[in-house]
This record gives C-alpha cells, sequence and structure tokens, in this order.
C-alpha cells in the first residue's frame, strides 16, 4: 500500500547560466511544453581543473563556463579531442 502526502519543498532550479567570459547569457530557447511555459537549456563548456602539488596553486580548484560563441571565437587555438555522442 502506497501512503502519499502533498510536501512544498524547496529546491535550487538553475535560471540562467553566465559565460565568464563574454558576461552574456548561455540561454537557449528551445521550445514550449505542453502546459505552455517556455522550455529553456544551457548551451555552454564546463571547464574544470583541480591543481595538484607542485603546481604553485596547490589544492585550487577553478572552474569556468565558456558559451559556445566563445569558445568558436577564443579557444579555438586548442585542439580538442570531439566526439559526437548520441
Amino acid at each position: 500500500m502506497e501512503i502519499k502526502e502533498t510536501q512544498n519543498k524547496n529546491i535550487e532550479v538553475i535560471t540562467d547560466v553566465i559565460c565568464d567570459c563574454c558576461g552574456k547569457s548561455c540561454k537557449v530557447y528551445e521550445c514550449k511544453l505542453d502546459n505552455g511555459e517556455p522550455y529553456y537549456s544551457f548551451e555552454f563548456m564546463k571547464l574544470v581543473t583541480y591543481w595538484g602539488y607542485h603546481s604553485g596553486k596547490d589544492t585550487e580548484t577553478w572552474t569556468a563556463q565558456i558559451c559556445e560563441k566563445c569558445v568558436d571565437e577564443k579557444l579555438s587555438f586548442i585542439n580538442f579531442k570531439k566526439e559526437l555522442y548520441i
């Protein structure tokens, strides 16, 4: 037997991702849901590094979210390994 109750819970929701390079939104309009609400996705590259000992940045963690335009314009010198995913 299932016993159900309605609970109100506070949850954290991502409403936008701001590019750490240009400062613009990474939000992309996709479509409207069945209830008429707009559905958005975020297109960005997340960079994360964990600096190790003897690096000069011992135990620091650096992160950045970079929009697609900035990746194309500012990081094109990097030879990223690119794979398609399904």
